[in-house]
């Protein structure tokens, strides 16, 4: 069984940083990944219409790799949160958890008993095809699987001290945007509301020994809140980044293609001749 080192650095006080597959369901995105040395590859099943064929394939790739798969699943519901950890993901992330019950409830269905309901499926997914003896394979899979709760509504903060001191959350994840928008301030993360807000998100997460999380694709609102205490972050996703990258090429190239007064089109005239 896989070490989660993902969950051992955090554990260890540590950041983490990974990003999103969203729009490229390629196993050389997690390959990507893991060669750029992020740490997690984080595949989104909430905003995207990837069904579970496509996303084991993700997490296939990402665990051959040696770079933590970590599933967003569409809502908290038991089947969402088995059948991706059957198919061997090291680690979910649930939206809108918004009450201690639904905690409890997403622990309970991670863990094998007598810690939690988990129904047993030893799968090759999860064992990387190696023979695991089940107390072994059950002890592992316990207490080695992340659990990311995103906080991202008002309700969530006003039960944010009980959810967090729960055993078994890992991550508490700002999902900014909804919260901005559910606080009546869509997209204000300046506001001193907000501010102060995910402040006590840092604050409650570090005093009950788990990480404070961000999901952003701006690197401006990640440096701020990673120097306020953010140490589980995932940046933008595969199209973002390849779009940013495409951007910056060919910026580049313009730029050397009026240094030298001749137009790529103009080039290609000229070898034509």
């Amino acid at each position: 069984m896989k070490i989660n080192f993902v969950k051992e650095v955090l554990k260890s006080g540590g950041h983490v940083i990974g990003s999103e597959v969203s729009r490229l369901p390629s196993s050389e995105v997690p390959n990507i990944y893991a060669a750029a040395g992020l740490d997690f590859v984080f595949i989104d099943m909430e905003h995207t219409p990837f069904n579970l064929e496509t996303v084991a394939a993700l997490i296939r790739a990402a665990r051959q790799e040696q770079i933590v798969p970590i599933v967003r699943v569409p809502q908290a519901e038991y089947a969402f949160v088995c059948r991706v950890l059957d198919a061997g993901a090291q680690g979910i992330i649930v939206p809108r958890v918004n009450t201690p019950q639904t905690v409890r409830e997403l622990v309970s269905w991670m863990r094998y008993p007598p810690h939690g309901i988990r129904g047993f499926a030893c799968t090759a997914a999860q064992t990387d095809g190696q023979a695991v003896g089940l107390e072994t394979f059950m002890k592992a899979a316990n207490e080695e699987t992340l659990l990311v709760i995103q906080i991202e509504r008002v309700e969530a903060m006003s039960h944010l001290d009980e959810m967090l001191s729960i055993e078994g959350v890992d991550v508490a994840c700002l999902g900014y945007m909804d919260l901005t928008i559910d606080m009546g301030y869509p997209g204000q993360i300046d506001h001193p509301d907000v501010v102060a807000a995910v402040d006590r998100i840092i604050e409650t997460a570090n005093a009950n020994g788990v990480a404070p999380g961000i999901i952003s694709p701006e690197m401006n609102v990640l440096e701020h809140w990673v120097s306020r205490g953010m140490r589980f972050i995932s940046y933008a996703t595969d199209a973002i980044l390849l779009q940013t990258a495409a951007i910056s090429s060919e910026q580049q190239l313009r730029s050397i293609c009026r240094q030298t007064n001749l137009a790529p089109s103009q080039n290609m005239a000229s070898a034509n001749n």
